[in-house]
């Protein structure tokens, strides 16, 4: 059996092939079903252009904040804590348990702690040299 290395996504068949894959191993260890949904919020100006980003996934009944970004103008003016928070609002309207994030040691980790969002583990040297941390949310009904 040969092994091949390809680079970008696979193919729509290869994919739905591991998809098919891991859907029969989850149902036959009793694991939960996997399905992930892309959810993005955004923040545009006047003329439309893009100024700031939250992008994130539902996955396993929790909502995965893949990505935030605030444009530099913007940043210090709560941009950024009022996606997080229209993504908290998300979830608890959904009755998701939590967010999570994985933000690197550069993105502000004291950002996320500030917003109450716990520190659950912490890779080191990963990338080479920073590390990556991850926090969690559980939510309340606060939102």
């Amino acid at each position: 059996m040969d092994i091949e290395l390809t680079s970008g996504s696979l193919s729509a068949e290869d994919q739905a092939t591991v998809s098919a894959g891991f859907e029969v191993h989850t149902q036959t260890a009793d694991a939960p079903g996997f399905q992930k949904d892309r959810l993005n919020w955004l923040v545009r100006n006047d003329d439309n252009s893009l100024r700031a980003a939250l992008t994130a996934d539902v996955l396993w009944d929790w909502l995965y904040v893949d990505e935030l970004w605030v444009d530099t103008e913007l940043r210090g003016q709560g941009v950024g804590r009022r996606l997080m928070r229209a993504a908290e609002t998300f979830a608890t309207g959904q009755q998701l348990p939590g967010v999570w994030l994985w933000p690197q040691r550069w993105q502000a980790a004291e950002f996320y702690a500030a917003l109450g969002y716990v520190e659950v583990t912490r890779v080191e040297n990963f990338p080479n040299g920073p590390e990556r941390k991850g926090f969690r949310n559980t939510l309340t009904s606060r939102h």
